[in-house]
């Protein structure tokens, strides 16, 4: 059974938002995924370079009215195409 976390960066400066990005998944289970909610459009940009280097994979990409969601699953990545 996979779970679900939020991770609220809003407002948190970059690189410490990437950081704690990266600890967060740490801590997950292979399967889980992980909502990170992110204000500023360069730290989205940042985050998905950093996860397509990972084995974890960004599943959907929500535009919300003053932030954007990114649902990222822990590794291992899904070889088809995607990501």
């Amino acid at each position: 059974m996979t779970s679900k976390n939020i991770l609220d960066l809003r407002g948190v400066i970059s690189p410490l938002n990437l950081l704690k990005c990266k600890g967060c998944l740490k801590a997950m289970d292979k399967g889980d995924v992980l909502e990170v909610l992110i204000a500023d459009i360069d730290v989205v940009q940042d985050l998905r370079m950093i996860v397509k280097r990972s084995n974890d994979e960004i599943v959907y990409t929500k535009k919300m009215v003053d932030y954007i969601c990114l649902g990222i699953k822990k590794g291992p990545r899904n070889y088809n195409g995607r990501g």
